[in-house]
């Protein structure tokens, strides 16, 4: 990874700390300039790969990576909206490095064909991959798409939604009678039998009915799924105010397959209007606002914080060997790599790892009481939240600690691995028997959610900051041991 050794700090701290999410990524030069989009299912993973493996890159990807001083992210729902949104951000900035790669056999454009009648009454859909041919055949066309596999789901997915044929049969409509197709094969094929298709060729559909079908995935392709969803859903409250609930309840499936194949393509229509920086600010603060609201924090905080912060503690290591504690730190949703903090756990050499989290949660919040001495912002500044990697017995042995220091306003959640389950304490202290007896609730949150969401990124980054500094200790301890022999 030399190269990034070359860029700015704050470059390689953005690059260090990508989304571990599907998304898209630009790359910019000095003035600003971006040079190229790209999109990934991981794109932490995706942008690394360009600096680890920076000498089997092709020239012009070198030529790109060195001349890139600035990235960007946008965080999607999916591949799907990642596909959709790297075409239209190709489009918006005329990049010069996607522009140089469209010459390659990788890049596909969806071309719906137009109806001509008495020639072809019955459309098709083909994904041409030669730029040349696109210019020879009417009809509409969407792309270029840097991948064919992704786009070739996507249309597996929407041909079950709405069939269209794809075999090469000539099929022309009877002008005297619309509902006889003269087709050069009248049987119909496997497709029919597999719903993908309904057998225009067998006089069994229409071209208005079929051609009503291919409007909708021109609809789809151009960000216009709101428009079929409310047709869809008017044919299914006409269904429902005649109580035909079976047919109302085939429209309202149809409704949510639209939903889920398009992955909320919000940014279509946004993304002309809005920056990216503006799309991404407003998302984080969206899910810092539902993650408050989630733990049932006064509304006020949110607001009154100009800068909120959280921190994320994990514990790393082997049969109690090598232990360290990661502090992982996020300011108004945002990863700040530069303020996170690794401990050498002092005091324990076997496994105990609710102990482990003592010592290391009493270590950092001593830097608070000490902090006109402490000249590390990362660690005089208290957080306005934990979290601790772990469930009830984590965070109660968190807890603790942060009631011996005196820090028990701090609100403090758990996060349990196996089921992703988030945890709060709601009854700290019992007066009678004068002893400490947490009582946990659990905080009921969709898996999907964008406050679940935010845990488990500062928690991963807090796991495998941990764990990289576990293992630099193991080697160098190993290296050290073979020395002595």
């Amino acid at each position: 990874m030399k190269i990034l050794e070359t860029k700015s700090k704050q470059f390689q701290e953005k690059v260090r700390s990508a989304p571990k999410s599907p998304g898209c990524y630009l790359f910019k030069n000095a003035e600003g300039k971006v040079l190229y989009v790209g999109k990934a299912k991981n794109l932490y993973n995706r942008i690394k790969s360009y600096f680890a493996s920076f000498n089997d890159l092709e020239k012009r990807k070198q030529q790109m990576i060195e001349q890139t001083e600035d990235v960007e992210f946008i965080v999607v729902d999916s591949e799907v909206e990642a596909i959709i949104l790297e075409n239209n951000l190709i489009k918006k900035y005329k990049t010069k490095y996607n522009i140089l790669m469209r010459d390659d056999k990788n890049y596909s454009w969806i071309l719906i064909e137009d109806k001509v009648p008495k020639v072809n009454d019955f459309p098709r859909i083909r994904i041409i991959r030669d730029s040349a041919k696109k210019n020879h055949i009417k009809g509409e066309l969407f792309g270029p798409f840097p991948s064919q596999l992704p786009l070739r789901n996507i249309l597996k997915k929407l041909r079950k939604l709405f069939p269209y044929a794809t075999c090469n049969r000539k099929m022309v409509e009877i002008s005297s009678n619309p509902t006889i197709v003269e087709s050069s094969d009248k049987k119909p094929c496997l497709y029919f039998h597999l719903g993908l298709c309904k057998a225009p060729c067998a006089s069994l559909q229409n071209s208005k009915d079929y051609n009503a079908s291919i409007n909708k995935i021109k609809k789809f392709f151009r960000g216009e799924k709101n428009e079929i969803i409310k047709e869809y859903e008017k044919e299914m409250f006409k269904c429902a105010k005649s109580l035909d609930f079976e047919n109302a309840n085939i429209w309202k499936k149809k409704i949510e397959e639209i939903r889920y194949i398009t992955a909320h393509i919000k940014v279509n229509s946004e993304v002309d209007d809005i920056s990216i920086a503006e799309i991404q600010k407003s998302e984080k603060q969206s899910a810092l606002k539902d993650l408050i609201e989630k733990l049932d924090f006064p509304k006020e905080k949110l607001f009154l914080k100009a800068n909120f912060k959280i921190e994320c503690y994990d514990i790393s290591n082997i049969q109690g060997t090598n232990p360290v504690g990661a502090m992982t730190v996020m300011i108004n949703g945002e990863l700040k790599p530069e303020l996170y903090r690794r401990f050498k756990i002092r005091n324990f050499d076997t496994p105990n790892d609710y102990a482990m989290m003592q010592e290391m949660l009493e270590r950092r919040l001593k830097h608070i009481k000490e902090t006109k001495k402490d000249k590390d912002i990362s660690l005089s500044q208290p957080p306005d939240l934990i979290v601790v990697d772990g469930g009830k017995g984590q965070l109660s042995s968190a807890y603790k600690i942060l009631r011996y220091m005196g820090f028990e306003n701090i609100p403090i959640i758990g996060i349990a691995k196996k089921n992703e389950e988030v945890y709060k304490i709601t009854h700290q202290f019992r007066p009678k028997i004068n002893e400490f007896e947490p009582e946990f609730e659990k905080i009921s949150m969709n898996k999907k959610s964008s406050a679940i969401l935010l845990i488990q990124r500062i928690r991963d980054e807090a796991h495998r900051f941990g764990i990289t500094f576990h293992r630099k200790l193991r080697t160098k301890k190993m290296i050290l041991e073979q020395n002595l022999d």
